[in-house]
């Protein structure tokens, strides 16, 4: 870039210099213009016969002017005619010019870039500020929207009567243990929010003795073959054309491998309701009452929605001094038991190897915690 810069500046002085030596050269006709038409003018007067004063006085006058133009010609083509030394100063006298030029352009142009990243991130922040008023407004509206709301919140308060306080509910804390010796179970499934004892030995007894009845006068029906003994899928369609039912549930029969199980499911609005369970003379206190204490325990199997049933009546089995526990199951969980008795489906399983060792029996583990 240095040497480019410096040629261009060479071709600039012989620019310069072409332009100087043009002007003399013009400068120099004009002289010599002059002079011929001054000679010219002698040359008419002193042809002329008769001389007139103005003229040769006009013809002075331009003599003069003539001369004064020669002199001012003369002058500044001495003033155009420098020698060697003014023009190498001339040169170096434009070439700093032309650096210090160069140095300020540059000053500027940083200074611009400066000012142009000065007003961009003016902008910015501008744009900035604007964003944060939107939110600012957009808080405060949002804030008086709230204090309106806790205001009317207030006043609705303030003209709402005291409510009278409820009773506390006392509710024990669990201690699990086991049920004390010969005492036995009777159980009861919570669902619905309602209270349905289950009987399962009365309904046990009559399916064992209906199966049995039915497997002894059906042979034929229901064993084709011996080998494969009684077909469980007939003999339980069979058994449930007449479903087993009591004062809260139905029961059905199934399969479970070569045993008849009983399904309980619970009939709708069968169980005892909260109001009901909380009376002091309804059926179910009734029915609690016939229940001997030193005999049974109560087992409560709570599903998920009966929670609140649940604790009004741990409230009642506690005042009239029944041990109690509780088992907490899910939604789909069922209620099922064996059947018993000499019926058996399918074929036989082979005898067992009498050669084969015994196993070491099952030392008696702790007795499970079932009371709470």
């Amino acid at each position: 870039m240095a040497k480019r810069r410096i040629g261009e500046e060479e071709e600039g002085m012989d620019s310069l210099l072409d332009t100087m030596f043009n002007v003399v050269g013009i400068l120099i006709i004009v002289l010599v213009v002059v002079q011929l038409g001054m000679q010219e003018s002698v040359k008419q007067i002193a042809n002329s016969m008769q001389i007139d004063p103005l003229a040769l006085e006009k013809l002075i006058k331009d003599l003069e002017e003539a001369q004064k133009d020669k002199l001012k010609v003369e002058k500044e083509l001495k003033d155009l005619n420098p020698d060697e030394q003014d023009l190498e100063m001339l040169i170096q006298r434009l070439q700093s010019e032309s650096t210090a030029k160069d140095a300020i352009l540059k000053s500027q142009q940083g200074e611009l870039q400066k000012a142009i990243i000065a007003q961009k991130d003016a902008m910015e922040m501008a744009k900035k500020a604007d964003e944060n008023k939107e939110k600012r407004e957009k808080l405060s509206s949002e804030l008086n929207s709230a204090l309106e709301e806790i205001a009317k919140l207030e006043a609705t308060l303030d003209d709402t009567p005291e409510r009278a306080q409820m009773a506390a509910k006392v509710v024990t804390l669990p201690d699990p243990r086991p049920a004390p010796e010969g005492i036995k179970e009777a159980a009861f499934l919570l669902t619905g929010n309602q209270v349905y004892p289950i009987i399962d030995e009365t309904a046990r007894d009559s399916a064992k003795k209906r199966s049995e009845y039915m497997a002894e006068r059906g042979v034929r029906k229901y064993v084709k073959d011996p080998k494969q003994g009684i077909d469980a899928e007939k003999f339980v369609e069979d058994f449930n054309e007449r479903p087993m039912s009591d004062d809260w549930f139905r029961m059905e029969m199934y399969a479970s491998g070569r045993s008849p199980r009983l399904r309980f499911t619970p009939k709708e609005d069968a169980g005892f309701k909260i109001a009901e369970i909380q009376s002091p003379r309804s059926r179910f206190r009734r029915l609690l009452s016939t229940v001997d204490p030193s005999k049974f325990y109560f087992k409560f199997i709570v599903m998920p929605d009966s929670y609140e049933a649940y604790v009004e009546t741990r409230h009642v089995t506690d005042q009239m001094g029944y041990l109690a526990g509780w088992t907490p199951v899910d939604a789909n969980w069922q209620y099922t038991t064996w059947v018993g008795g000499k019926v058996k489906f399918g074929p036989e399983p082979p005898p067992p190897d009498p050669n084969a060792p015994k196993p070491p029996p099952k030392p008696a583990g702790p007795k499970p915690n079932v009371l709470d």
